[in-house]
C-alpha cells in the first residue's frame, strides 16, 4: 500500500521464475473461444524422452527374456523408467488447458481460480531473464493478464517475443482491453 492507502501492484514484477527457451504454446481465436495450443516441437521434445523411456524398458524385458540377466535388465528398465518419467513430467505442463471463453464468460486455467472476463482489464507483457547456474542466461517473456481486483494471472511463458506479441495483440482485440508492453523500451 502507497500513502494515500491504495494498493501498490509491481507491474514489472515477474510471476514465474523459470520459462522455456523455445516457442512453448500460441493463441487460438475462433468466434467465441481463444486458448492456448502447445507447438509441436514442444510436443516433440517431451515425447522423445517418454519414447526412449519406453524403448529402454522393452528392451530390459528382451535382455532379461532372451539371456535372463537380471543386473543388465534391472539397469535398463531403471533408467528406462526414470526418462519416461522425466517425459511424462515435462509435458504435462505443455497439456494444461487455458481458455478465454466468451460463451460462458470465464478464463480458465486449471491452476487459478476462473476469471470472469468482464474482470479483466489489461493484459501486459513483461521482460525477465532465466539465470542458469551451469549454463547460459536467456531472455524470456510473460503474458499476463491483471483483474479488476488487482490479481495477476500468467498466461503465458516464453522465449519469443514476436509471437507472444503477435498472441498478445490478438487476445487483447478478442478480450477489447488494453495491451501494456513493458517490453518495447528494453527490448527496442
Amino acid at each position: 500500500m502507497n500513502e494515500a492507502g491504495n494498493l501498490y501492484i509491481d507491474l514489472q514484477k515477474n510471476l514465474i521464475k523459470d520459462g522455456p527457451k523455445f516457442l512453448s504454446h500460441t493463441l487460438i481465436v475462433k468466434e467465441h473461444k481463444a486458448y492456448l495450443k502447445p507447438t509441436i516441437s514442444a510436443m516433440l521434445f517431451c515425447v522423445v524422452y517418454i519414447v526412449i523411456g519406453f524403448f529402454l524398458i522393452s528392451l530390459a524385458s528382451y535382455v532379461y527374456y532372451d539371456s535372463a540377466k537380471l543386473d543388465l535388465a534391472i539397469f535398463l528398465g531403471g533408467f528406462g523408467i526414470a526418462i519416461g518419467t522425466f517425459g511424462v513430467s515435462l509435458i504435462q505442463p505443455f497439456l494444461k488447458n487455458a481458455s478465454f471463453d466468451k460463451s460462458t464468460g470465464l478464463f480458465e486455467n486449471s491452476s487459478d481460480r476462473n476469471v470472469k472476463l468482464a474482470r479483466i482489464v489489461s493484459l501486459q507483457i513483461n521482460n525477465k531473464v532465466v539465470l542458469r547456474k551451469q549454463a547460459l542466461n536467456y531472455s524470456c517473456f510473460e503474458l499476463n493478464m491483471l483483474t479488476k481486483s488487482g490479481r495477476r494471472i500468467n498466461i503465458i511463458n516464453h522465449n519469443n517475443l514476436p509471437q507472444l506479441t503477435a498472441d498478445a495483440e490478438k487476445l487483447a482485440d478478442f478480450l477489447q482491453v488494453e495491451l501494456s508492453d513493458h517490453c518495447r523500451q528494453i527490448i527496442l
